[in-house]
C-alpha cells in the first residue's frame, strides 16, 4: 500500500487536573517525582499519550493504526506522537535547553510542586499498615498548559480514522499519567491545528516542515465532536456546617489544617499562580464512595456480615459492584485477564471563597473520664456559602453486569446530598455533611 498522505496536527492542551505522570523513582522525601524535561520542567511524554490513546481503540483498530507484533508476524506504528512539552511563563513553548530562573516569580512555583498525601484505606475504613497504606506523591499543578505534535501515515480513505483520532483526543476517558481514576490527569483541549499533505503534490512543503514545538504550525483550527459512552452525574452540594480535608499536619495556629493547593490561571494567553485554595481532593472523595457503594451492594444482594463465612470476599476490591465501577489489581495466579481499570471518574474540587474556624479538643481518658496528658490540641475547618459542584463520569458497561451495581451506586450519592455519608475527616465529631441535589445526564435523580 502506498501511504502517501501524511495527517499533521499541532495539539495544546491543558491540566483540568493536577496530573500525575510519574518517573517510578523516589525523591529524598517523595515517594514518587513527576516526569521533567532538561530544564527540571514538567513534560508528558509521547509513551504515556500514546498508550493512553491507543486503549481507546478497540484491538483491530488499535492495531491498523499503532501497529502489533504476534510472533514474527507484525506492522509498526502508522500514528507518531511527540513529547508535549511545558509552556512557559511567556506563553511560549519550552522547546530545548533553555535558560529558566527558579528563584523568582512564575518558575520559582516548579522548584517545588504541588505534594499530595495519600493513605491506603482497609474494608474497616482504617489505614492499611500492613500493605505501606501511607505514601506521597509530586503533582503538576492544575491549568499548565503543554503542546504536542501527531502524525498519521496513510491514504486519502484514512480521513475517517483520522478526525475519530481527533475526536478521541477530547474524550474524558483521555486521561494521563497514574491516578485518573482518582481525580488526576484530566486535560482540556485548548486547540487543535491540522495540516493534511498529498506526498504526490506537496511532498516539498510537508519535508520544509520543522519537527521543533516552538516554530510556528501554520495548520487550520478545527473544531471537535464529542461522543461518549459515559453517564455524567452531577452532585450540586452546600455544606451544612464545617468540614475538612486534611493535609495530616498543621500551622503555627493549629494542630490540623486544611489542604489547598496553587494552580495556574491563563490570563491574555500568559500564565500566572494565584492564591491557594482549598482542595477537596477526588481521592478522598472516591474512597468515600467506594465502601459506601459496597454496603449497599451488599445489602441488595442479601450478603451480610453474620450470615457468610468470609467477609473479606464481599469488602474492598472484591466487592462485585467496587470491581466493576472503580476496578481491581491485576493477580497473575488468577490468569492473564484477571485485572480491571476503573470506570469512574472523579475530579478535584478548589473552593474560591471560604470562611475558618478553629475548633480545641482534649483527648479523655476512656478508663478515668478526665483529661490526658499533653492531649490538648485543634483543627482549623472550613465552611463555604458557595455551591460545590462535584462531577462524577460512569461508563455504561460498568452497569451491565448486575442491575444492583447502579442501584447501590446512585443510594450512595443520595447518601450524600442528604448528609448520611459526609465526606473528609473528623466525621465523627459532625463535620464533613453535606446536602444537595443530583443530575443525571442533565435530568434530576429522583
Amino acid at each position: 500500500m502506498n501511504l502517501n498522505y501524511r495527517y499533521c496536527a499541532r495539539v495544546l492542551i491543558e491540566a483540568e487536573t493536577p496530573l500525575k505522570i510519574g518517573t517510578g523513582e523516589p525523591g529524598i522525601n517523595i515517594d514518587e517525582l513527576v516526569a521533567t524535561d532538561c530544564n527540571a520542567l514538567p513534560i508528558i511524554p509521547g509513551t504515556a499519550l500514546t498508550g493512553v490513546l491507543r486503549h481507546l481503540f478497540e484491538q483491530e483498530d488499535a492495531k491498523k493504526l499503532f501497529g502489533y507484533q504476534e510472533n514474527k508476524i507484525g506492522e509498526g506504528s502508522r500514528l507518531i506522537l511527540s513529547n508535549a512539552n511545558f509552556i512557559g511563563e511567556k506563553g511560549q513553548v519550552i522547546d530545548g535547553l533553555a535558560i529558566i530562573d527558579f528563584t523568582k516569580g512564575f518558575y520559582s512555583k516548579f522548584k517545588k510542586m504541588a505534594i499530595r498525601d495519600h493513605t491506603r484505606i482497609t474494608h474497616r475504613g482504617v489505614a492499611d499498615k500492613k500493605k505501606y497504606g501511607k505514601f506521597d506523591t509530586q503533582v503538576v499543578f492544575k491549568g499548565c498548559r503543554f503542546v504536542f505534535d501527531m502524525e498519521l501515515k496513510g491514504i486519502e480513505e484514512d480521513e475517517k480514522e483520522w478526525k475519530s483520532i481527533i475526536n478521541k483526543l477530547s474524550s474524558p476517558l483521555f486521561r494521563v499519567g497514574s491516578g485518573t481514576r482518582k481525580g488526576f490527569g484530566e486535560l482540556k483541549i485548548i486547540r487543535i491545528d491540522q495540516q493534511i499533505y498529498n506526498l504526490e503534490d506537496s511532498a516539498e512543503d510537508y519535508l520544509n516542515r520543522s519537527s521543533k514545538l516552538i516554530v510556528p504550525f501554520n495548520g487550520k483550527k478545527l473544531n471537535i465532536d464529542k461522543t461518549d459512552n459515559l453517564i455524567e452525574y452531577k452532585l450540586n452540594l452546600k455544606p451544612d456546617n464545617f468540614f475538612i480535608f486534611s493535609t495530616g499536619y498543621g500551622d503555627v495556629d493549629t494542630d490540623a489544617i486544611a489542604k489547598t493547593e496553587e494552580y495556574v490561571k491563563w490570563e491574555n494567553g500568559k500564565p500566572e499562580f494565584g492564591e491557594a485554595k482549598i482542595l477537596i481532593p477526588a481521592t478522598s472523595v472516591k474512597g468515600a464512595i467506594s465502601h459506601r457503594t459496597a454496603w449497599h451492594y451488599n445489602k441488595l444482594e442479601k450478603k451480610f456480615a453474620d450470615q457468610i463465612d468470609n467477609i473479606e470476599n464481599y469488602t474492598g476490591e472484591n466487592n462485585e459492584a467496587v470491581q466493576a465501577l472503580f476496578g481491581y489489581a491485576k493477580d497473575s495466579d488468577k490468569g492473564e485477564d484477571h485485572g480491571q481499570r476503573g470506570r469512574t471518574f472523579l475530579s478535584d474540587v478548589f473552593i474560591q471563597k471560604h470562611e475558618e474556624k478553629i475548633f480545641n479538643h482534649v483527648a479523655i481518658d476512656r478508663f478515668t473520664g478526665g483529661a490526658m496528658d499533653g492531649a490538648l490540641f485543634d483543627e482549623k475547618v472550613t465552611y463555604t456559602k458557595e455551591k460545590i459542584l462535584l462531577k462524577i463520569l460512569v461508563e455504561k458497561k460498568a452497569f451491565h453486569k448486575n442491575e444492583n451495581i447502579q442501584k447501590a451506586f446512585e443510594s450512595t450519592l443520595k447518601d450524600i446530598t442528604n448528609g448520611m455519608l459526609p465526606l473528609g475527616g473528623s466525621v465523627m465529631r459532625g463535620h464533613g455533611c453535606f446536602n444537595g441535589t443530583i443530575t443525571k445526564d442533565g435530568d434530576d435523580l429522583k
